[in-house]
């Protein structure tokens, strides 16, 4: 079927002819437009623009989920039974895609199972559905207008669909949908006799906890929820506070003493800026987003925030539609299913180890207020003590369930399991907030440069908050990173390692325009991931985007500019939706006089890692320079160079290098290679003129 590919290079003009100087380009005429489908009209359509990004079902159907968390009332507005929704639906949501987007062959593994599709079936009208169904299941016993919203936004999400989409089409996918979610809703219908409602007993053994602001207990039995990826709810519990089994002990220990005086010191809400910074004061409150709605029974008087986990959702959308990233709606499914899973079974993690362990630790603002100091002279009684934590009318508020260890940091850890290794680390983004302890918090954001970093400031916000301990934190955090780690590497599974699947289309030509649409020459599987090759020469500096006929989205992840109005550009779409030879992809650009393009295409890679660039002068070797070094082993490294003329470009050993597209003598070679190890990786090769290279990591 590839045999023609060698047809995109020309035939080569002998050297005695070939051009000497930049100011001859543009005497030449003659163009060869080819791609795998057949020869390319040279008159495409103009695009001043790059496409906008599809409408994302998945994304939507996300911010649904955080904007009810702000709305339900009762025992299902605990932080337990949110996340249990969000893993309900989101799972739901990938099964249903899954089975139609994932076609014969999934990329990756199913939740429940497969749901069997009528062929044409709409993955979206599947997820409408699909969230639909299981968002009213989750959430029982809330008032009219709760399900009245839902309903609302299944109407509104199903009106996007495209007109192309019949009304069987939709009816088909909506009963995929309606079956992922009534798979999912079975699986769970054990959950209310195990883990919701039960009672705790209250007694005055010091160190246990006890009600604050006179609050009973919430969700005594949820360390026995059934967990949605681990085999048991306590597979991953934390250790005792500080190694210690009985009150007694603790309480009369050095460790404890410590702990309880960094609290009382850095948490108070009176604490100065030589015990918290001004900083340390803002993100406690950032993240902390405690205040749900006020109810009149399950009537909603007034909203409350999105709670901790909706902050992670929210974040979890900023990453994957940041710059380099730009997930599509396939690949968000399953992103967005592996985080909720993880932090439900974050949320039995930690309630087991409040609960079913034998310390079930009192908050700060008691151990304060009932300090013993002759059981432990290391220790200051305060009863006037009160935490940084505060609601809108200035009320102290402390959570009402035992300390050790926190489920936000909980959370957190989970969350940042399952997005390191999905991303890498090394991701910048923005952080948003709806804690209302803030002034205009929709004002406030804080930004980071890694995951890590953002889980240990969520987790450590509770310290400076004053209504948890450092172990707490730590012991969550640890716990947390280990359950999302679980979650991501058994729940969902890609088939395969990283592997070049093959090309799918390209073409090459001296053609002055804006846009250059590429058939498709190929099936491209659901899940797997399509680099763009191009280099463009006598452009201008501005916009280059692509999309295709199946609303996939291509970031640009590395765009080198030699000085001499010519750029070589990588742009990548992750987690396709399925492609066949009756798609284009279109790529669109700023006036342009030569254009070369490719399209490969790769299983398993799930993101962008690292970048590098560099131009340089004739008769210099090619060398991107090398990037910082790689998050994982089997990554793909992936090079292009864009070369002024010469012979032909050669690469180094180790790459694998796919076939040249020539306008005369100018040239974009690519190659690629699949390294077993971290470490720094560089484009590099031979070239006879001047250069752009550029190296890109995927993982």
């Amino acid at each position: 079927m590839f045999a023609h590919l060698r047809s995109l290079e020309p035939t080569r003009t002998p050297a005695r002819n070939r051009r000497s100087g930049r100011t001859a380009r543009w005497r030449v005429v003659a163009t060869t437009v080819l791609a795998l489908g057949g020869p390319l009209a040279l008159s495409t359509p103009a695009v001043s623009a790059a496409a906008t990004p599809a409408h994302d079902h998945v994304l939507e159907w996300n911010q649904v989920l955080r904007q009810q968390f702000t709305k339900v009332c009762g025992e299902y507005s605990a932080p337990g039974p949110l996340v249990r929704a969000g893993a309900m639906m989101h799972a739901a949501i990938w099964d249903a895609d899954n089975s139609i987007s994932g076609g014969s062959d999934p990329a990756y593994g199913f939740y429940l199972g497969r749901i069997s599709a009528d062929a044409g079936a709409s993955a979206e009208a599947a997820i409408d559905q699909a969230a639909h169904d299981t968002l009213v299941a989750a959430f029982p016993g809330q008032q009219a207008s709760f399900y009245d919203d839902i309903n609302t936004a299944l109407n509104r999400e199903l009106s996007y669909l495209p007109a192309s989409v019949t009304d069987a089409q939709k009816t088909a996918g909506q009963k995929v949908g309606q079956q992922a979610a009534q798979a999912m809703i079975a699986a769970r219908a054990a959950d209310t006799n195990t883990a919701f409602g039960g009672t705790y007993t209250v007694d005055q053994t010091d160190g246990r906890w006890r009600p604050t602001e006179g609050k009973p207990a919430v969700g005594p039995n949820w360390g026995k929820l059934k967990p949605f990826a681990m085999t048991t709810g306590d597979q991953f519990r934390p250790p005792l506070p500080a190694g210690y089994s009985s009150y007694s002990t603790l309480l009369a220990s050095p460790e404890y003493a410590a702990q309880v005086n960094e609290v009382q010191r850095v948490g108070s809400a009176t604490a100065t800026t030589a015990d918290r910074s001004d900083d340390q004061t803002q993100y406690a409150k950032f993240w902390a987003n405690d205040l749900g709605p006020i109810c009149d029974g399950n009537n909603v008087v007034t909203p409350g925030t999105y709670k901790p986990p909706g902050q992670l959702f929210e974040t979890t959308a900023a990453i994957s539609q940041s710059s380099g990233e730009q997930l599509g709606e396939f690949a968000n499914a399953r992103l967005f299913a592996l985080v909720a899973i993880s932090m439900a079974d974050a949320s039995i993690t930690a309630w087991d180890a409040k609960y079913d362990t034998p310390i079930s630790l009192w908050r700060p603002v008691t151990a304060i207020r009932n300090a013993n100091t002759a059981t432990n002279s290391a220790l200051q009684q305060d009863r006037s003590w009160n935490p940084l934590s505060a609601m809108p009318d200035g009320t102290h508020f402390t959570p009402p369930f035992p300390s050790y260890v926190s489920g936000h940091a909980t959370f957190a850890g989970a969350w940042a399991g399952v997005m390191r290794d999905y991303f890498g680390d090394n991701v910048s983004y923005t952080a948003h907030t709806q804690d209302k302890q803030l002034t205009n918090p929709e004002t406030v954001t804080r930004s980071f440069n890694s995951i890590s970093a953002a889980a240990t400031e969520d987790g450590f916000s509770r310290l400076y908050l004053g209504v948890h301990y450092r172990f707490d934190t730590e012991q969550g955090l640890s716990a947390g990173y280990s359950v999302g780690d679980y979650a991501y590497r058994n729940a969902l599974q890609r088939n395969g390692a990283i592997a070049y699947q093959g090309p799918v289309a390209s073409a090459a030509a001296a053609a002055s325009g804006t846009s250059l649409a590429l058939p498709v020459g190929r099936t491209v599987r659901a899940g797997d991931t399509l680099l763009v090759s191009a280099m463009l020469t006598n452009t201008h500096s501005g916009a280059v985007g692509a999309t295709d006929t199946q609303g996939n989205v291509y970031s640009v992840v590395t765009d080198k500019a030699d000085g001499a109005s010519d750029r070589t550009l990588v742009l990548a779409s992750i987690g396709v939706k399925p492609l066949t030879p009756s798609d284009t992809i279109t790529l669109t650009y700023p006036t342009t006089g030569e254009h070369h393009a490719s399209v490969e295409e790769f299983s398993g890679v799930t993101a962008v890692d690292r970048t590098s660039s560099a131009t340089g002068a004739a008769g210099t070797p090619f060398n991107s320079g090398s990037t910082a070094t790689t998050n994982a082993a089997n990554e793909l490294v992936f090079g292009v160079a864009g070369v002024q003329g010469g012979d032909n470009a050669t690469w180094d050993a180790g790459f694998t290098a796919r076939p040249t597209l020539f306008v005369s003598e100018d040239q974009l070679a690519t190659a690629y290679q699949i390294v077993p190890t971290t470490g720094s990786y560089a484009a590099s090769g031979t070239a006879t003129h001047q250069w752009m290279a550029s190296v890109v990591t995927l993982r």
